[in-house]
């Protein structure tokens, strides 16, 4: 309320247009009481209002969270497809100060790094905004007097349920005794963590592809002796912005879990895997490390290619594209892995597409003699995963490229090749 009424009172001086959302979380007998109160107060503003009501716990049980995860999922979910519909630039929080300050010490418990002790920022992702994470609760409570501005109490903040309530009911009060100061003690400390972790911020952007072998959709590949080469304090940044990057966020990972991927670094054990909250994985093969998100397991295919065009690989969500080169011209080389250029000469459709089987075998370029595919993998240090999203293109029982591997030496170009057929691995 205290919000809304100061942006309400601010809107002149910053030209704001503003509407209201508010989500009924389904977890306690008020939320409708509490909407029809926030619906009244818009109305009395002329602002317009948009209300949801979800069931947290379907959503939590469905994604392994905790009841806050899973509120804030939704809740978030749906202040950002309000402000989209309305074309909002900024969604405003009502965090305090006093927010910041229990937030710290709950990071603290939980083990958190430096970056988690630089609180709760003032922006985030450049649309999320909180005006008040510099006021005390004590001076909203005054402001709301002062204006004459209802309000409620949400009742579960009285349990003590919830940390953040032992926290704010418990800890919080026993500290102040040994420093009466101690909330504006740790707002500062959070300040001058999140100037150090805007420096660490610009720091990684030159350092972390440093040490990034490749990234994709699920999964990104650090290179262990470059994080070698690394101190300390940047190696550990790096886990966390490789979790990051994959995941989307680092919710459930605390220190610990960074310092246990450290540990798994300097392991002289050459394959390892450590397994983290919700099912993500690093693993460590063939001098790097591997962080993934928990992926399905791949459905074996086969797809049959009847001529040239695209040939999509559901399973995998990839595809493959054939043509055939020009003749009359010079073929150009080409320097991606995950193109093929063949001689269709001796060759012709409809070819195949399929996944590995134990036992293939064929004759790597360069090679004088048949090899297991499964050994080729070994060699070129391709972990167990990554080899079942590896497509295989046949022709019958013929095998003529793993994809992004290796061609058979029998299929290579030639100078006497009439006819090249061009594959690439989309």
């Amino acid at each position: 309320m205290a919000l809304l009424h100061a942006l309400w009172e601010t809107r002149g001086d910053f030209h704001l247009s503003m509407v209201v959302a508010h989500l009924d979380h389904g977890l306690r007998p008020q939320g409708e009481r509490e909407a029809n109160f926030v619906r009244k107060a818009a109305g009395k503003l002329g602002i317009p209002f948009f209300f949801r009501k979800v069931d947290v716990r379907i959503w939590q049980k469905e994604k392994g969270l905790s009841v806050q995860e899973a509120g804030r999922d939704l809740r978030y979910a749906f202040f950002r497809e309000t402000a989209r519909a309305n074309k909002a630039s900024k969604i405003a929080l009502g965090h305090t100060a006093d927010d910041q300050a229990e937030s710290i010490l709950m990071r603290i418990l939980r083990g958190s790094g430096t970056r988690g002790l630089s609180g709760i920022p003032p922006m985030r992702g450049g649309i999320f905004i909180r005006p008040l994470i510099e006021v005390w609760r004590e001076e909203v409570e005054s402001y709301l007097q002062e204006k004459k501005v209802a309000f409620l109490q949400d009742p579960s903040n009285q349990t003590d349920q919830y940390l953040r309530n032992r926290v704010r009911h418990e800890l919080l009060p026993l500290l102040q005794r040994y420093n009466p100061r101690v909330q504006q003690t740790l707002v500062q400390m959070a300040d001058l963590f999140r100037a150090e972790e805007e420096f660490w911020q610009e720091h990684l952007e030159e350092e972390f592809p440093k040490v990034v072998r490749n990234q994709g959709k699920d999964c990104l590949t650090l290179d262990i002796p470059s994080l070698a080469a690394q101190r300390l304090p940047v190696r550990l940044r790096c886990y966390r912005l490789a979790i990051e990057k994959v995941q989307g966020h680092l919710r459930g990972v605390s220190l610990p879990h960074i310092l246990a991927i450290e540990n798994l670094l300097e392991s002289q054990e050459p394959n390892q895997a450590l397994k983290l909250p919700q099912g993500f994985s690093v693993t460590k093969a063939y001098q790097a490390l591997n962080f993934s998100r928990p992926e399905e397991e791949i459905v074996p295919f086969d797809h049959p290619v009847p001529g040239p065009g695209y040939v999509e690989i559901q399973e995998i969500g990839r595809g493959m594209q054939f043509e055939f080169q020009t003749p009359r011209r010079k073929v150009p080389l080409e320097d991606s892995p995950n193109v093929a250029l063949l001689d269709f000469d001796g060759l012709d459709f409809p070819l195949t597409i399929r996944s590995f089987r134990p036992g293939d075998r064929f004759q790597p370029l360069g090679m004088e003699g048949e090899k297991k595919v499964k050994n080729l993998f070994i060699d070129c240090k391709i972990p167990v995963l990554q080899r079942k999203r590896t497509p295989l293109l046949c022709q019958g029982d013929r095998l003529l490229w793993v994809a992004g591997v290796r061609i058979d030496h029998r299929v290579r170009l030639k100078l006497e090749t009439r006819r090249a057929l061009r594959v690439e691995f989309i």
